[in-house]
C-alpha cells in the first residue's frame, strides 16, 4: 500500500479524521504497517502488549477462547475501525483477541504515541471519548440481552445487528456469504442446533430466505418488533 492510499485509509479512521491533513500524514509516517493472511492472530486475549491499531484494509474479528476452546464472538470490523485502544489508554493486558476474517493491512502506534496524540489534539481525544461511549453502549445493550432474553430473542437481536452492519435497503438486508451457524451461536452463547431451528423458524414465517450462500432478512421492521417486544420497549 502505497502513501496515498495509506493516507486515504487513515483518513476513514473516525478518530484520526479529526486531524489536519499535514497531522494525518505525520500519523500516517510514524505507523507501523502489517499485512495478515485470513485466520491469521492479530492480538491475543491477555497479552502483554500496548498497541493501538487501526484497520486500513480488509475485516477483524474480536474474540476470547475459553480454556476449554469455546469462542466468544464479539464482534466484527471493517476497513476504518480502531481496536487495542483499551490496552493502549490503561497499560493492562488484552480484553480480547483479534484475527483477521480476510487478507487485512493494519497500521499501528505504541501506547506512547497513541497518548502523546491524545494529549496534542484535543478533538481526536473527544473523539476517542465517543468511540469508548458507543462500545460501552453496545456491550451494555449485550449483556441486557444475555441476561433478559431467550435464546430465540437473542439471535433475531443479533441478526439486526448484522443487518445494520451490511446496510439495509427496502426494509431488506443481505447477509454476504451468510454467516455460519456457529458464528451465530459463539455471539449469542448457545450451540448450532438453537441457532438452526430459530433460523428456519423465521424462514417458514417469511423474515429470512436464504440466497445460495447469502442470507437474506425480508422484513426488518418486523424482526425488529420482536425483539422489541421480547424486551418490553
Amino acid at each position: 500500500m502505497d502513501q496515498q492510499r495509506r493516507v486515504a485509509a487513515l483518513k476513514r479512521v473516525p478518530i484520526l479524521a479529526t486531524l489536519s491533513p499535514p497531522d494525518l500524514e505525520h500519523v500516517v509516517k510514524a505507523c507501523k504497517w502489517q499485512d495478515y493472511d485470513a485466520g491469521a492472530e492479530i492480538l491475543s486475549y491477555r497479552a502483554p502488549s500496548a498497541e493501538v491499531f487501526f484497520l486500513a484494509a480488509g475485516k477483524v474479528r474480536v474474540i476470547i477462547y475459553s480454556a476449554e476452546g469455546k469462542a466468544v464472538l464479539f464482534t466484527d470490523l471493517k476497513a476504518g475501525a480502531t481496536f487495542g485502544e483499551i490496552a493502549a489508554i490503561d497499560r493492562q493486558p488484552r480484553s480480547a483477541g483479534a484475527e483477521a476474517i480476510e487478507p487485512c493491512t493494519v497500521a499501528f502506534l505504541t501506547a506512547s504515541q497513541f497518548e502523546a496524540l491524545l494529549l496534542k489534539h484535543p478533538a481526536m481525544a473527544y473523539a476517542t471519548l465517543r468511540h469508548l461511549g458507543a462500545e460501552v453502549r453496545r456491550l451494555t445493550e449485550r449483556v441486557l440481552e444475555f441476561s433478559t432474553l431467550m435464546v430465540q430473542n437473542r439471535i433475531q437481536a443479533e441478526l439486526l445487528r448484522l443487518a445494520a452492519d451490511s446496510g439495509q435497503r427496502e426494509g431488506q438486508a443481505l447477509l454476504s456469504p451468510a454467516p455460519s451457524l456457529s458464528d451465530i451461536a459463539n455471539r449469542v452463547s448457545t450451540h448450532r442446533e438453537a441457532v438452526s431451528r430459530e433460523l428456519s423458524r423465521l424462514g417458514s414465517i417469511g423474515l429470512l430466505r436464504r440466497e445460495r450462500g447469502d442470507l437474506r432478512i425480508t422484513d426488518i421492521a418486523r424482526l425488529a418488533m420482536l425483539v422489541r417486544e421480547a424486551k418490553g420497549d
